[in-house]
């Protein structure tokens, strides 16, 4: 009989520490997943995969500076992979033999691999890609054929195919909102037969945006 008293009362000690162990995670779950610091900081951490961005900054070339104006979309694939398409114009003074100044369009698709970072409770993201696309160079030989006939240059590379390399660093201020600094180079793939100089055919920019969540 007192074995059997006994089993009764371990059998009964272990249902009830099951039954503590049960609560105890059970409460543990429901105050995490109550907590709104902890349900913001989940959200902060998960980027918008569709981001419309825009940005302005310093455009380059050899013997030229100016600036320039860019805008586009990004595309997340997971967290190591990203897709964008970014069209932009800039003008600049230059000292080619060519041209007292110049002007650069292009649109370019672009793919880049993102690395997530982490400064703080303020998520990191630091892209680095390149993409292919179409670029234009136009030279203008006094400053006031570019203000009186903007869209007749003296020379011009029309729609010419363009490769560039970029990078990204990025710092996620809330879920549909990121501040963003961008270095990037680009040239143009002229046709055979042509001999343009580089002040005519490439360009640098480094610039600031911001990127705003769409989706």
């Amino acid at each position: 009989m007192k074995t059997r008293a006994k089993r009764g009362i371990d059998t009964s000690m272990n249902t009830k520490s099951i039954a503590a162990a049960f609560l105890v995670t059970v409460s543990t779950t429901t105050a995490a997943s109550a907590d709104p610091d902890r349900a913001s900081q989940d959200a902060r951490n998960e980027p918008s995969k569709l981001t419309l961005f825009t940005s302005a900054g310093y455009l380059a070339t050899a013997g030229g500076n100016g600036g320039a104006l860019a805008t586009g979309v990004r595309y997340m694939i997971g967290r190591r992979f990203a897709l964008g398409f970014d069209l932009g114009y800039g003008l600049m003074a230059t000292d080619s033999p060519t041209a007292k100044m110049e002007d650069r369009w292009w649109f370019i698709p672009s793919m880049a691999v993102v690395f997530p970072a982490r400064v703080g409770k303020y998520p990191l993201s630091f892209d680095v890609g390149a993409g292919l696309g179409l670029g234009t160079s136009s030279g203008y030989t006094v400053p006031s054929d570019y203000t009186d006939r903007p869209f007749s240059a003296d020379w011009e590379f029309q729609l010419e195919p363009a490769v560039r390399a970029h990078a990204i660093a990025a710092i996620q201020v809330t879920r549909s909102l990121e501040i963003f600094a961008r270095a990037e180079a680009a040239a143009l793939v002229l046709p055979h037969g042509s001999s343009p100089s580089v002040t005519d055919s490439t360009w640098m920019m480094f610039s600031i945006g911001t990127r705003f969540g769409l989706l």
